[in-house]
């Protein structure tokens, strides 16, 4: 059953600051960490994804980390299928897709 996560609260058209960007990665990195999730990111996500991402890769191998990725939950930053089939994967797993 899918979940819906609401996001924070802000502008929409707020931007992201240059300055900001070390501050956010490592607060995602430890929400990653205290919620036992896997951040998986497909290459073609923007760098500042990546660079927060515990795996970056094409379909299949990111297909593969998921299948082999400690903890309960995995953040797929891909397309639809890739989250689809990491679920069908790992079905005692919840996988998130982040609308990026």
């Amino acid at each position: 059953m899918p979940v819906q996560i609401t996001p924070p609260a802000g502008p929409a058209n707020a931007t992201l600051e240059l300055e900001n960007i070390p501050a956010l990665k490592r607060e995602v990195r430890a929400l990653a960490e205290q919620r036992g999730a896997v951040i998986l990111a497909h290459n073609y996500q923007v760098p500042e994804v990546q660079d927060v991402a515990h795996y970056v890769g094409d379909s299949l191998g990111l297909s593969r980390q998921a299948a082999e990725a400690g903890g309960d939950v995995i953040a797929f930053c891909g397309v639809h299928f890739m989250a689809e089939t990491a679920s069908i994967l790992c079905p005692e797993k919840t996988v998130l897709l982040p609308d990026l």
